[in-house]
């Protein structure tokens, strides 16, 4: 129940009515009656069309070929958002046919969703999305999710797509047809699983024009395979690898990394990147502290670093090396041999340099160091009391994706941070 105000407040609010959700299971005509109602509530038809097909039996091709036609979507020159959500992922295919192709609608965002998880399913029909494509072939964001048994044929062009995200789907063939997506600029796979026969594949997989990848959880993922040129940022919070290394390696370029590492693996990892410009560190981040005594490093790692984020939410940091960190990245006028904490005599106001111990070899101090954590945490940590923190700007950043944890940005002065 709503009042009489916000009722004309709706009715007038033409940006309300641009979703249609179309229930297949329902009679068409009262489906072809709401797509009516909401076309005489603004002046553009709705761009926003979610295709419900949970019921047994869809998707019903007849059915979709009737509300293409009669809602006049078929003609729509721009959809910003289509998304069927199917009842299981084996019934994929149903919507990949040529009776329901929009080949002259661009697509902002096509979403392919399975209300089955496909671990827990005992039916896996393998579809390829080459014939997705081939019915939206217009569509710039793709997103996959909970699907199974999908691949990509080689050899084909898909000129319009820009990002590919994949999420929580078992047993994908992708590697031979990722270079089809000759413009890819982004691509996100997460929480799935590659087939051990794609992920076998000695083919090059070339995408010239990938500036983004974020990997999670993707097993069988074909790193040294890849051949990103133009690749910027790699995200994902995937554990350091022999393999990794092999593909920062054959992509030197990449100047936005985040990343988890072990121990064993930090000094490959820091000589491997010392370009890196923006790091996000879980894992082993005492190794940014204990790089002269743990590591066979010869001096403070990733020198270039401009952006340096301390990704570790399972535990809090602990103060001592929480001060080292700052020592060493931040306030480079501080030797980094010195007490955790600052002597008495010296004034809380402004960090000061210390007299005893060797000089901070860093040719520049971070722009910005990271912390994340909540709000309550961020309260209670002991490195948040530092003398160090004096005279530092705080700001915070949310992320809706991380809830609830958030990231604490720390920024000293320039006259705190020289020599």
């Amino acid at each position: 129940m709503v009042c009489r105000r916000w009722r004309q407040v709706a009715l007038q609010t033409p940006e309300l009515w641009r979703r249609f959700d179309i229930g297949l299971g329902y009679p068409l005509p009262t489906i072809r009656k709401q797509w009516d109602w909401l076309v005489s509530m603004r002046p553009a038809a709705p761009d926003d069309i979610r295709v419900d097909c949970i019921q047994p039996g869809y998707p019903d091709q007849p059915a979709l070929i009737y509300l293409w036609s009669q809602c006049g979507i078929s003609t729509l020159e721009r959809i910003t958002h289509l998304e069927f959500v199917l009842l299981r992922s084996s019934t994929a295919a149903g919507i990949a046919h040529p009776s329901i192709a929009l080949p002259n609608t661009r697509i902002d965002r096509l979403w392919v969703d399975s209300h089955e998880y496909p671990g827990r399913s005992t039916t896996h029909t393998p579809w390829e999305v080459d014939q997705l494509l081939e019915t939206f072939p217009r569509v710039r964001y793709i997103k996959l999710l909970r699907q199974s048994c999908f691949s990509f044929r080689p050899g084909n062009a898909f000129l319009h797509t820009t990002f590919l995200h994949i999420t929580n789907c078992v047993n994908v063939s992708i590697c031979a047809g990722l270079s089809s997506f000759v413009n890819l600029e982004r691509l996100w796979i997460q929480a799935t699983t590659i087939s051990e026969a794609s992920a076998s594949s000695t083919t090059t997989i070339r995408m010239p024009s990938l500036k983004w990848l974020c990997i999670y959880r993707a097993t069988n993922f074909p790193w040294t395979k890849l051949d990103c040129p133009s690749l910027q940022v790699l995200t994902g919070e995937e554990s350091v690898s022999d393999a990794i290394i092999q593909f920062l390696q054959q992509h030197p370029h990449v100047r936005d990394i985040d990343v988890q590492v072990d121990k064993q693996m930090f000094a490959t990892f820091a000589r491997t990147v010392p370009h890196v410009e923006t790091l996000d560190l879980g894992g082993y981040i005492e190794g940014l502290a204990e790089w002269q005594t743990a590591t066979d490093l010869v001096e403070p790692p990733f020198p270039n670093i401009r952006r340096l984020i301390l990704d570790r939410t399972e535990e809090e940091i602990g103060l001592d090396l929480f001060e080292s960190i700052v020592k060493t990245y931040c306030l480079l006028s501080i030797s980094t041999t010195t007490t955790a904490t600052t002597p008495p005599s010296i004034p809380p106001s402004q960090p000061q340099a210390h007299s005893i111990g060797e000089s901070n070899p860093r040719k520049r101090a971070v722009d910005c160091l990271c912390v994340f954590g909540t709000t309550e945490s961020f309260k209670t940590a002991k490195w948040a009391q530092s003398p160090l923190l004096a005279g530092c700007v705080r700001t915070s950043r949310t992320y809706s994706h991380l809830e609830p944890w958030l990231c604490l940005e720390l920024r000293w002065p320039e006259s705190s941070q020289s020599h």
